[in-house]
């Protein structure tokens, strides 16, 4: 449109500049014929028709060419605001998606600690009873021990002459 444009001034500004050299030659009535019917008017009037005319064509093409420009970017516009509400949603869709996964692999990890702490404590549980019982064959074994012990020191000392004092 730049050089279209640059070359439809040109071509006027140089229309205007030999209008304005040949104007009184141009100004001069001559006998015109118009197919259907014939005239007797100025050169000019002939130049200066067609330079409205041109010039009205310039215009209407340039404002087609911008309402164009405008529909089309409008167009654009709708289609742009479609295509980023269409991401808004698929990366919604996405965090929602890893929301989600991110909550299942929560509860699979807490599941999984509940799972252990619960064996844990019932390992914790089993070794605490199996140490009491322990405790309690240690503990009878060393009375048992003792009461042998006790036993034993009795009948040595049973045994003994008994002692004479003096």
């Amino acid at each position: 449109m730049k050089f279209i444009g640059a070359v439809i001034i040109a071509t006027l500004f140089l229309l205007g500049v030999f209008l304005f050299a040949n104007w009184n030659t141009l100004s001069i009535p001559a006998q015109l014929s118009f197919l259907f019917f014939d005239a007797e008017i100025p050169a000019s009037f002939i130049f200066l028709g067609v330079t409205l005319v041109l010039a009205a064509l310039l215009i209407s093409y340039t404002l087609m060419l911008r309402t164009t420009m405008l529909m089309e970017a409008h167009h654009y516009a709708h289609e742009l605001q479609a295509q980023r509400k269409l991401a808004e949603s698929a990366e919604t869709s996405r965090f929602e998606q890893l929301r989600e996964q991110i909550t299942l692999e929560f509860t699979r990890l807490h599941t999984a600690n509940q799972d252990t702490r619960t064996s844990l404590m019932a390992h914790t549980e089993g070794m605490e009873q199996s140490l009491q019982k322990k405790l309690d064959e240690t503990t009878n074994s060393f009375y048992a021990y003792a009461g042998e012990i006790e036993e034993k020191l009795d009948r040595v000392i049973a045994a003994l002459p008994p002692k004479q004092m003096p």
